[in-house]
């Protein structure tokens, strides 16, 4: 019999969209759509999620490695026996060797995934357990909470009178942000976008600055020097509110407007329009985008912005940026509960300092490596041997600095698993490969920020793929922890619901579950009137914290993007709006919008070397090379390329992969890693693009 319109929750990505299933007559999925009730914006991702589910290419049932490591030779084998070896061989390295020796590597953000993750991390006890951080969202996160003593939560609401996007490209990577700008600009909220690249936010901007890529730094010390200069802020709010102004004042008195304007590229009418709506047209809402994550100052870059937000007072007011809201008291216990927190060793000061890559200036709450620190223990066995590495939904062979070392680095380990939907180029250096299941492939559950519950049947019992918790669930009981874990995945989502006094045979039937506490509304002024949760009480403009630790209390301008005449532009790269990141080139509804990877050229380049639309390009760095085909765009920041991040080609690149389209082939492996975290440097790299046919 069809049914239509069945609840339930993409889980593609941290947002977890609503979604409705039809199924046709035999019980099969015949169609998803958006949830238009709870304001679900398609992705094409998301709108994708039936075509990936149905693909002929998807792996279905574990693979074994039966040629040389990277040659991309498999056999099937049952589930019983993929856990028993994966069992087996990470004991038998733990045991031997200790429970550093066992690497683990997380990618995109699989919601309560990462909990179970963290807890088979924490039962082992090894030190390396590494994500996506350092690339991600930890510069930015962490300097919100240095500087205001949380974490932002910048809500566009009625209020808002102009929102900045720095380094940010919702049209391409967050449709509801950008559905929700798009309309507060339809009510009249005005729009400054921060970016070399000429985005569809860029093109409907009331202000479009678009910098040299990596002076971020100078921009936003440059107009807050400006707004202190021409007293553009509130005197009693800044000596109430925050700490350091007087150094602040000092410190950026050498950005002057017009070296500003020289060393961003941008006018010195630009510069001064941004300052003054951002110090006089507010309240507003900064919105920081990934792109500050992807420089070796990234950290400092969002500081500075944060800073000029705080001079500026967009901060603690209604329609400016709240703090973000802490997690129920429920929410808090089940994360415990799950994740073992009590066993992570990380609570130990001498066992942090084992991790792989590890420094004294990091951030205290940072405990990832790098590509770079990664290949070189994988290579010499210093300070200590990795002989097993689990990867979940990460493709590490391609997004990761030194990436052609990591590879190499990847083949001399003594056991590789990977659990994801495809072949993917890390998948192919595995001994194992574990078919993941994609959400309707499974059954799961939602609880949102309310603390509403919502059931996500599995559409396909029959599927051979396993979700990843399952898939973790049965590795770790294969190591022989079957008291640390649960016997059933029944037994796993009731230790999940149990904080919420309920069964996941209660949400089976009820399907939701409405909170009974009413959520706390967002109080905006509080901090501003009582204190900020920071050392000083107020908001570190100065960060003594910094300074302490070795690292800058204020941001510096770096000029690690000098060009020369080898290396005469600045590359900096995109995400499309057709994939996330790595993946999805495999679909052929999504590569019919995008069939090759598009490096965006300045006009001035495009003159000098003779490019044309559908030109093909070779950009070069001291690092390597990428291929990418050419479109001009004549607005965009002069004298830069934007790359398309994240390009392969699953048809093509399965033994070998040279993953020629891959933007992170020009990135450097030890030259621009951060000081604060490890953050490696994407974007204002030095180049040359040299033109090689159609």
């Amino acid at each position: 019999m069809e049914q239509k319109g069945i609840r339930t929750n993409c889980k593609f990505c941290g947002q977890q969209c609503a979604l409705l299933v039809d199924l046709d007559g035999s019980g099969n999925v015949e169609k998803i759509r958006p949830d238009s009730s709870e304001g679900t914006v398609w992705c094409a991702t998301g709108r994708n999620g039936l075509n990936l589910m149905n693909h002929q290419e998807r792996v279905r049932m574990p693979l074994k490695r039966i040629g040389e490591r990277g040659e991309n030779q498999w056999k099937e084998i049952s589930w019983e026996e993929a856990f028993e070896e994966i069992g087996r061989k990470f004991k038998d390295a733990v045991d031997t060797y200790g429970p550093n020796t066992f690497l683990g590597i997380r990618g995109f953000n699989k919601p309560y995934f990462n909990m179970i993750y963290e807890r088979f991390m924490n039962t082992i006890g090894t030190v390396n357990s590494m994500g996506a951080a350092n690339m991600c969202h930890a510069a930015s996160m962490n300097a919100a909470k240095e500087t205001f003593g949380f974490m932002l939560n910048p809500r566009i609401t009625k209020d808002t009178k102009f929102v900045v996007l720095w380094g940010a490209n919702p049209y391409n990577t967050n449709k509801a942000l950008a559905a929700s700008i798009q309309k507060a600009c339809a009510n009249g909220t005005k729009l400054i976008v921060v970016d070399p690249c000429n985005t569809q936010h860029a093109k409907k901007a009331d202000i479009w600055i678009p910098l040299k890529p990596g002076t971020d730094i100078f921009l936003a010390l440059g107009m807050v020097n400006l707004i202190i200069r021409r007293k553009w802020y509130d005197e009693a709010y800044i000596e109430k509110c925050t700490y350091g102004f007087e150094k602040l004042k000092d410190h950026v008195k050498e950005y002057s407007l017009a070296k500003t304007a020289e060393i961003t590229g941008v006018s010195a009418e630009v510069i001064e329009a941004a300052a003054k709506m951002a110090a006089l047209g507010g309240p507003g809402v900064f919105e920081v985008g990934n792109a500050m994550d992807h420089n070796l100052d990234g950290f400092q870059k969002s500081r500075a912005v944060d800073i000029l937000m705080a001079v500026t007072g967009n901060v603690d007011k209604e329609g400016a940026a709240a703090a973000r809201g802490m997690m129920s008291a429920k929410r808090v216990q089940q994360r415990k509960q799950i994740t073992r927190s009590e066993l992570c060793p990380y609570n130990d000061p001498e066992k942090r300092k084992q991790i792989i890559g590890y420094q004294d200036h990091f951030l205290d709450n940072f405990n990832e490596s790098s590509g770079k620190a990664l290949a070189d223990t994988l290579n010499t066995g210093k300070p200590y041997p990795i002989k097993v590495l689990y990867v979940q939904g990460g493709n590490p062979a391609m997004i990761w600095e030194n990436r052609q070392e990591l590879v190499k680095a990847f083949c001399k380990l003594d056991f590789m698993v990977v659990s994801d939907f495809f072949i993917t180029p890390t998948a192919m250096l595995a001994d194992i490969i574990l078919p993941a299941a994609v959400y309707m492939e499974y059954e799961s559950v939602k609880v949102d920020g309310k603390d509403n519950i919502y059931y996500c049947p599995n559409f396909v019992p029959d599927a051979t793929a396993k979700s990843d918790l399952e898939i973790i669930n049965e590795m770790a009981k294969a190591m022989g922890y079957k008291e640390e874990f649960w016997d059933t995945m029944d037994d796993f989502w009731n230790t999940y619901l149990e904080p919420f006094g309920i069964t996941i045979e209660e949400v089976r039937e009820k399907k939701v579950i409405e909170s009974k506490e009413k959520p706390k509304p967002v109080v905006c002024g509080k901090y501003r009137e009582n204190g900020f949760p920071t050392k000083s009480g107020k908001i570190n403009l100065y960060s003594d914290k910094m300074e302490e630790k070795g690292n800058a209390p204020l941001p510096v301008y770096c000029e690690y993007n000098k060009v020369s005449s080898q290396y005469p532009y600045l590359s900096t790269n995109y995400k499309s709006e057709y994939f996330y990141h790595t993946a999805g080139r495999q679909i052929r509804e999504q590569r019919e919008k995008e069939p090759n990877p598009i490096a965006f050229v300045s006009s001035d380049i495009a003159k000098k070397r003779a490019l044309n639309d559908g030109d093909w390009i070779l950009v070069t760095t001291e690092a390597g090379e990428v291929r990418q085909e050419v479109r001009i765009d004549d607005k965009m920041a002069s004298g830069t390329v934007a790359l398309a991040h994240g390009w392969w080609y699953p048809e093509k690149e399965k033994n070998p992969f040279r993953l020629e389209a891959c933007s992170n082939n020009i990135v450097f492996d030890d030259r621009y890693i951060g000081k604060e975290l490890p953050a490696f440097t994407t974007r204002g790299l030095p180049c040359e693009v040299t033109k090689i046919g159609k």
